[in-house]
């Protein structure tokens, strides 16, 4: 009994995460992301890679950007710029050296998708590669057992998943970024508002960030306030904890992942990570013992919801009714947790 003890409390970091990686099955997510504008979806991809011992990824999708302008990437087409920024962050190079948890490369690039170019309603865009792949993915899966939508842009691509084939809603949990990224194109996201009113009421879809812009704004939580002193801080923690970081794949690319990490245009020069609630949201019973991932209304590291309307919506979940120094209060007061794991799961390239 003694010994047992002494194995479970002497337990490495590296030891406590492949306990949290083998213990249970992987929850299975489906990225929709508009990568390629704001460099922040990069940023949140690092994280989702990072956490592929965690989080099954089954697609990654691109959807339309609206943020091009002043990118060095932004003549790339989305669905290559993903699968650079797949390879820079080098998961065989991680795999090797003993964290066989993580998602090889190989299968991350399989599953990269090209979505709707248009920010268009699915009665101006049509079905496309990533929408056909949404439906053909989600069709494996149940209410029982549902596949995780996450939308880190415009909800096009999901729009269009769900026109083609309403079938799947039952199959899904959505928890999508709103806010400005709703603006780019309100009209799928209004699609999507009125497929549950009208034709599935059951939907389950957390919208972090619901209009009006400004008013709740939790995502916002992940990079606004919280423990910001030291290398916690948003450009602090790029120069000490990420710069660095990794090979250049023996000249396959000019800088290393910690070095090419692309920092935010606004707040400038910043780690901002905005998409990434949705991933903390999976992770945060896991890695840090809290929450539910079936109960919006508990505290999470992806932050805290309400439910709009237990009526007429039982699985529809919005910001809390407070004021957004409240609302993002649900996600910044665990970043000291959340910034601790992330920055051991970098060292990993240098142990």
């Amino acid at each position: 009994m003694v010994l047992v003890m002494m194995l479970l409390f002497g337990c490495s970091t590296k030891n406590k995460q492949e306990l949290a990686s083998s213990s249970k099955p992987k929850i299975p997510v489906l990225i929709d992301t508009d990568l390629g504008g704001d460099p922040d979806d990069i940023q949140s991809l690092f994280r989702l890679l990072h956490y592929s011992d965690l989080l099954e990824i089954k697609g990654i999708v691109s959807t339309p950007c609206s943020q091009i302008e002043n990118h060095p990437w932004d003549t790339i087409p989305q669905d290559l710029l993903i699968k650079e920024w797949i390879q820079r962050i080098d998961l065989d190079f991680l795999r090797a050296k003993g964290y066989n948890d993580l998602m090889p490369e190989e299968k991350v690039l399989d599953v990269v998708k090209k979505g709707s170019q248009k920010p268009l309603p699915p009665s101006g865009n049509g079905n496309t590669e990533g929408s056909d792949f949404i439906i053909e993915t989600s069709k494996k899966y149940s209410k029982e057992d549902p596949l995780w939508v996450l939308i880190w842009g415009s909800m096009t691509t999901l729009a269009q998943a769900l026109h083609d084939d309403p079938s799947i809603a039952s199959n899904i949990r959505i928890y999508s970024i709103a806010s400005s990224n709703t603006e780019h194109d309100s009209l799928s996201r209004n699609f999507v508002y009125e497929f549950m009113k009208s034709d599935f009421p059951d939907l389950w879809w957390i919208e972090n960030g619901i209009l009006p812009k400004g008013k709740y704004e939790t995502f916002r939580g992940v990079y606004q306030g919280g423990e910001q002193s030291g290398e916690w801080g948003n450009i602090a923690f790029v120069e000490k904890n990420i710069r660095g970081k990794g090979t250049a794949r023996g000249g396959m690319f000019d800088q290393k992942p910690g070095d090419a990490f692309p920092v935010a245009t606004w707040p400038k020069g910043t780690l901002k990570e905005g998409d990434s609630p949705s991933i903390l949201y999976l992770i945060s019973p896991i890695i840090g013992g809290v929450g539910d991932i079936h109960d919006p209304t508990q505290e999470s590291w992806g932050g805290q919801f309400r439910k709009a309307d237990q009526d007429l919506f039982p699985n529809y979940y919005i910001d809390l009714e407070a004021s957004p120094e409240v609302c993002q209060a649900t996600i910044n007061k665990w970043r000291l947790a959340y910034m601790k794991d992330w920055k051991e799961r970098w060292e990993r390239y240098d142990k």
